[in-house]
Parts: C-alpha cells; structure tokens; sequence
C-alpha cells in the first residue's frame, strides 16, 4: 500500500515537472559509486540471455518423425557429439519388445530381447525396434549430450505389430546409458535394457575378450572337479 502511494506521489509530481528523490536509509550507500570520470554502463535486461550452446545448432532430423508405425524422437545422423572429430564407426541393433521375451519365473511382464546393446565410442547407432505386441512400446534412451539431444533424450516408439528405425551418434567418452520403456509400470514390470559405449580391445574382435573370460572360467572349473575326484 505505501508502495502504492509512493509511486502514485512521483507520478504525480513528474507531471508537474518536479523530480523525486528516493532517500537511502542512514549508513547505506548506493549499489553503484562509480569515481570521478569514470563512465557506468547500464545492462540492457530488454533482451533475453542466450543459452551457452557447445555444438552447432541442432540438425532438422531432431524433429519427431511420425507415421503409422509409430515415432522417432530426436534422430542425428550427421552432427558430431563436441568430444568426437569423425565419426568411428557404424553400429546396428534390432530389438524386439514384448511380453514374449520377459524371463520365466519372475517378476517381469514386458521385456527388451536385447538387454545390452555395446558400441564403440564416437558410432553411429542405428536402432530397429520391432514390436511384438498389440500395444505401443518404446525404447527411450537417457543421458546423451543435452546440446546436440533436447533432454538428453533419443526414443523409438513402435504401435502394435509395427517396427521403426532410428539413427543416433554416441559421444566419445566411455559411459553406460539407460534404457527404458516411457511407460514407468512397463520398465518397473522388466522393460529395461543398457548402451555401453567402450573402446574395444587392440586386435581382439568384439566378444572375444568375454570369451577367453569364459574359457578361462571353465577350464578352471574343470581342473577344480578332476582333482576332487582324484583325491
């Protein structure tokens, strides 16, 4: 209210030609006491900030893609993540979604067939996902660049019976991305998976590390049995 009557007070005497001087409270000073000659630019809060942007501007391919098989939100085929120079290599998954491929014998009602999908660093990454059921399922992925993905975000959605294809470049950094359903019960009841961006191994095709893991393990497993039994 007094505020109201302060200024309603300046109005007033501003059309009478007289000024008003707001008097500061005893023992503060001005925000700004700029010394003699020297000259105190004003920021100009008329036009809005920017936000910092650390890659180009977004290519049209992030719009969401629509048609009767379902969408794909924010595909990139081209732009580069800021921390690759070219881009490494191509990568391709086909993923089916639905009730076939929940695990027996748990909680799980809906499921990826694939639940880990590996790429190298600085890819690009073309995902099929192919849907199984009657009803619409997604493939939403999480944690991509927000410069170059809008919420970090890359999504699939297929309608009943239908597949869809999306394309996308992972950034260079090794890193585990998640993967899920957009519908939280449907991920909560299985339908969840994961991308692993890695490096592989120098001169080693891609698995054959897992493999030598796993011979080793059996090998070791083996003499473990034969020399029980030979005691």
């Amino acid at each position: 209210m007094i505020f109201r009557l302060r200024q309603m007070l300046t109005m007033w005497l501003g059309a009478l030609g007289c000024t008003v001087a707001m008097a500061q409270p005893a023992g503060v000073q001005p925000l700004v006491q700029p010394e003699p000659g020297v000259e105190v630019s004003r920021i100009d809060i008329s036009e809005p900030l920017q936000r910092e942007s650390h890659d180009a501007a977004p290519p049209a391919t992030l719009s969401p893609f629509f048609d009767t098989a379902g969408m794909v939100l924010h595909a990139n085929t081209a732009q580069l993540p800021q921390d690759c120079t070219a881009i490494s290599g191509e990568a391709a998954y086909t993923v089916h979604a639905g009730t076939r491929h929940a695990l027996p014998g748990t909680q799980e009602v809906f499921a990826y067939d694939i639940r880990t999908l590996v790429v190298p660093p600085c890819s690009r990454v073309t995902v099929t996902l192919v849907n199984d059921d009657a009803t619409r399922h997604q493939w939403l992925l999480h944690g991509l660049p927000f410069a170059l993905y809008p919420g970090g975000l890359f999504m699939l959605e297929a309608n009943g019976g239908q597949r869809v294809t999306g394309t996308f470049i992972v950034p260079g950094a090794a890193a585990r991305y998640p993967v899920q359903s957009t519908n939280a019960q449907n991920s909560s009841l299985g339908m969840q998976a994961e991308l692993v961006v890695e490096a592989p191994v120098p001169g080693l095709p891609r698995g054959s590390l897992v493999l030598i893991l796993a011979m080793a393990l059996t090998s070791g497993s083996l003499l473990l049995t034969m020399r029980k039994r030979s005691e």
